[in-house]
């Protein structure tokens, strides 16, 4: 599994609400308000991991995660879903949308941090 030293570096696509937690971490970030403006800024950009949001203005996160995983740019990278919904239907629905693993709000910084480096272990 990656260290903590070995997660910075790390390119992610995250919410906006995310930033000042991921920079304490090292992890370089592509952030986005809301769906429309995600799916723009993963065009042409290839990041390590994907942290989403299950809620999202105009869409859900579900809606989101399905399309990304219908890309073949993206039908790979790693998903993180985030939520302050902790309902076994919605961590079951994130896992049949493509999401790799689900994160309950709030958390820590070190839960996150596992998390991430959990998922970027799995990578070939």
């Amino acid at each position: 599994m990656p260290s903590f030293r070995q997660c910075r570096g790390t390119h992610a696509a995250a919410a906006k609400d995310s930033r000042a937690l991921f920079q304490r971490m090292g992890i370089e970030t592509v952030e986005a308000a809301d769906a429309q403006s995600a799916l723009s800024r993963l065009e042409g950009c290839t990041p390590d991991v994907i942290c989403l949001d299950l809620v999202l203005p105009e869409s859900s996160g579900y809606e989101i995660c399905e399309f990304i995983r219908n890309s073949p740019a993206h039908q790979r990278t790693p998903i993180l879903m985030m939520s302050d919904r902790a309902y076994p239907e919605d961590r079951a629905h994130a896992a049949e949308a493509g999401a790799n693993a689900f994160l309950v709000k709030p958390f820590s910084e070190e839960t996150l941090r596992r998390r991430i480096e959990a998922l970027l272990a799995q990578l070939p």
